[in-house]
């Protein structure tokens, strides 16, 4: 069997797709935790975060210019580094998928504002569904609905800034009291959880064997997109902490800042048009692009072929989108708070990002033909240097977030690692031996 998937996507199909998958946990759900950690801090936090995840983001944009591929990181990372690191790290990325369980609860939570009598669950449980039937019909038609969404998610945004940067008592920024509360591990941590969102644009090379021209188009959708998000993210998170005070808001969505400043006609729009159209945009992204590693890892054998069979007549993998909305579900339905989901599933993040960023130093000497064919024009010094300084921001990123991790967390982590060593170690090679 081999992968064959429509190459339908433009390039502002790719950056609706990755805008979405930035904007909507960032600004929508992880806002208030941030503010809990740093509280005036929160704007710089957010600029920080995005600058250092194009940092870091530089080296995967480069690889996709150079190899863009369905499956891409997990592609790049087999190419360059071998079949079982490659498996090791896409294992690692298929369990941070429950990160979409954030997403789903984030949603039910803007719901709930709207109609407290919901009950949040069996919303977070319903939007997972939606969004699951949406992508049975083809990226195409969810990319058509992402930008739809993206358009009034950017006008509900748009219109919090305007009623709110205004009204914000400037004042309040200043101090170290008030910047750093709890100190710069605070701060550090406020950084790492919003890097959960900044850093997501990386996603959409996945997506490279369904693009119409992935060598130009996907490193301008990463890059473009985090800068986008980040002017979003400071302006709006300055009218976030700077008008209420913030023990309102730390740990709250920005529905108690627009409850406040926003007319009640405006203040509806904006939860329909930014809150649930913001997480609604982030759980689209990771339908669209979640199964495509997966389908080229059973392809290549690691996994059963079964899995990996692909509608006819809308050329999607259903059975592997059936795993992912389970996969989200379940948090959802076990009742996992939103910090566990967050930190648990970051602090891996942060262990299977630094593979890639292993594959891009090594891509020079391993594969030069394809290095030379790059769109994005890096020397080999400036492509290893990004990659040094993008493995030492992961590194303080991951120990951060691991420590604020429990022991069960931990227990559950180091399992599942040793659990997946063991699989790459043992598995045929030979079964595997033609992904190389």
């Amino acid at each position: 069997m081999s992968v064959h998937l429509n190459r339908s996507l433009s390039f502002l199909d790719v950056f609706a797709i990755a805008l979405g998958q930035i904007i909507g946990s960032g600004i929508m759900v992880l806002i208030g935790i941030g503010i809990e950690f740093t509280a005036y801090a929160i704007p710089m936090a957010f600029v920080l975060s995005a600058t250092l995840s194009v940092i870091k983001q530089l080296p995967i944009a480069f690889m996709g210019s150079a190899m863009p591929a369905t499956g891409g990181l997990y592609v790049y990372c087999k190419r360059v580094l071998g079949p079982r690191v490659g498996f090791f790290y896409l294992a690692i990325l298929l369990i941070t998928h429950i990160l979409i369980a954030l997403f789903a609860l984030g949603f039910a939570e803007y719901a709930a504002a709207l109609i407290p009598q919901v009950n949040v669950r069996a919303v977070a449980a319903g939007i997972l569904v939606v969004f699951y039937i949406v992508n049975l019909f083809g990226v195409k038609p969810a990319a058509i609905v992402q930008k739809f969404m993206i358009v009034f998610l950017l006008i509900g945004l748009s219109t919090l800034i305007f009623f709110g940067i205004l009204e914000v008592d400037y004042a309040q920024f200043a101090g170290r009291e008030a910047l750093l509360p709890n100190g710069w591990y605070g701060f550090g941590l406020a950084c790492v959880v919003l890097s959960f969102s900044t850093g997501g644009a990386q996603y959409v090379s996945e997506l490279g064997g369904e693009m119409k021209n992935p060598e130009r188009d996907l490193p301008r959708a990463i890059i473009y997109s985090t800068l986008v998000a980040a002017v979003f993210f400071a302006l709006v998170s300055v009218v976030a902490v700077g008008i209420l005070p913030v023990e309102q808001t730390a740990g709250k969505p920005l529905s108690e800042v627009a409850r406040e400043i926003l007319p009640q006609g405006l203040y509806v729009a904006f939860i329909v048009g930014a809150g649930l159209f913001a997480l609604a945009t982030s759980i689209n992204s990771t339908f669209s692009w979640a199964t495509k590693s997966v389908l080229i890892a059973c392809d290549d054998g690691w996994l059963p072929r079964g899995l990996a069979v692909v509608n006819r007549r809308f050329n999607t993998p259903h059975i592997l989108l059936t795993c992912l909305l389970v996969l989200g579900a379940a948090p959802v339905l076990a009742g996992w708070e939103l910090r566990y989901i967050i930190m648990l599933g970051g602090g891996l993040v942060f262990i299977y990002d630094l593979i890639p960023l292993i594959a891009a130093f090594r891509l020079p000497e391993k594969l030069p033909e394809v290095f030379a064919r790059a769109q994005m024009r890096l020397s080999a010094t400036q492509l290893k240097s990004l990659c040094v300084i993008g493995g030492l921001i992961l590194m303080g990123q991951g120990a951060l977030s691991f420590s604020d991790i429990d022991r069960t967390g931990w227990i559950l982590v180091a399992g599942y690692l040793l659990l997946v060593g063991a699989y790459v170690r043992f598995k045929r090679i030979e079964e595997v031996s033609h992904a190389a």
